[in-house]
């Protein structure tokens, strides 16, 4: 099972790199409908990395029991699913009884190790549950417009939420959870390299958080557009000096 969700967890991968070299080309070439359509494939596909990750995690070799597993996988929620491996992994490296109850952890944990805990259960809440909103919009074909749970009305938050997403904030956000994963990994794995190493995942992590709210799609989109048409200004110059 495990080289299993490797395998998975390598091909979506795979298809995020695909999708980002077609969406900026798209960007490049103005062509706003294909840029729509593909900045939702790369959200679609960017929480669907962390349902595989968590799977890979859940099934490393030598970590967690068979129940253990079961407890993760069948969390109600992908986030409930990463609060429950991360809840797992804190007890155990903290050797303090096995729950999956928040506020148990927090009691029995020292100050440190419960300033790491509780800063990375605010990841998960916050950063990972918005993704996995929007993922659940777009699998069920809200890709222009979003409606409430019972979809008896339009949901402006949520439709606002998709149109918001673009390649800077995608890109970002991949990062993110990228280091959010090894550092939950390293704890779940390897107590002493998650001691070691978390300064320097979490710094990655804020760094990304902050470039959220900082980096501007407008600049980038018009860096893509002007190095494309200065491109073709190239090509046509160097046909026209070879004629």
């Amino acid at each position: 099972m495990y080289k299993m969700h490797c395998e998975n967890l390598k091909q979506i991968e795979e298809g995020i790199k695909i999708i980002q070299v077609d969406l900026r080309r798209y960007i490049s070439t103005e062509n706003k409908k294909n840029e729509e359509i593909y900045t939702r494939l790369f959200s679609y596909l960017t929480t669907c990395w962390t349902e595989v990750r968590i799977s890979k995690l859940a099934h490393e070799p030598s970590v967690f029991s068979t129940e253990e597993i079961e407890d993760v996988l069948s969390a109600s929620t992908l986030k409930d699913k990463w609060i429950t491996a991360l809840n797992y992994s804190v007890c155990k490296a903290n050797n303090i009884n096995l729950t999956n109850n928040k506020l148990e952890i927090q009691k029995k944990l020292s100050f440190t190790p419960k300033i790491r805990y509780l800063e990375l259960i605010n990841l998960i809440e916050d950063d990972l549950l918005n993704s996995i909103e929007i993922r659940n919009k777009i699998a069920h074909g809200q890709w222009t417009y979003a409606f409430t749970s019972d979809l008896k009305s339009f949901s402006k938050k949520s439709t606002g939420m998709i149109r918001k997403e673009n390649i800077v904030t995608l890109q970002l956000k991949v990062k993110l959870f990228k280091s959010l994963a090894q550092v939950i990994h390293d704890l779940a794995v390897s107590p002493s390299t998650f001691e070691r190493n978390f300064d320097i995942h979490y710094k990655v992590i804020e760094q990304q958080r902050n470039n959220l709210h900082k980096r501007s799609y407008k600049s980038y989109r018009s860096k893509m557009i002007n190095k494309y048409r200065r491109g073709i200004v190239k090509r046509r110059s160097m046909k026209t000096t070879s004629l």
